[in-house]
């Protein structure tokens, strides 16, 4: 093979690789999430329950990242992100009240823990967004 071959394959393997994604590292309380889950207590539709609980738990007392981010703004940003917070509080217990009503008896005994993780991805997805945004206003 000629060098300007080599070289050519070398540069679409190169490409190749950085187009691949990369590995993200989880986050402690998500890597508590997978071991729980993985335990044998967390085969069950209980147990799953019991680790989504925890972690939600986790993720909830991690929401401290507010009070640094408010800490850390100007008195009109504070005031739209305590406006931004308090309609997210309030869209997170609207739809906790939505997840308890009577539709979920027909769902069966998955859809529990569907809905209990679905609520863990919408806690980690806003302190995620706070952390974010507590790195950019330092």
């Amino acid at each position: 093979m000629s060098r300007i071959a080599l070289l050519g394959l070398a540069f679409i393997c190169s490409a190749c690789f950085s187009l691949a994604p990369a590995q993200e590292t989880k986050d402690p309380i998500d890597q508590k999430l997978d071991a729980c889950l993985n335990s044998p207590g967390g085969a069950s539709t209980a147990g799953q329950n019991q680790c989504s609980d925890a972690v939600y738990q986790s993720w909830d007392a991690e929401n401290k990242v507010y009070q640094k981010l408010m800490a850390s703004l100007d008195p009109t940003s504070r005031g739209l992100l305590r406006s931004s917070q308090r309609q997210w509080l309030a869209s997170r217990e609207s739809e906790k009240k939505f997840q308890v009503a009577p539709w979920l008896q027909k769902g069966g005994t998955l859809i529990g823990v569907s809905v209990n993780l679905d609520n863990v991805d919408a806690l980690r997805s806003r302190v995620q967004a706070l952390r974010m945004y507590a790195g950019a206003a330092k």
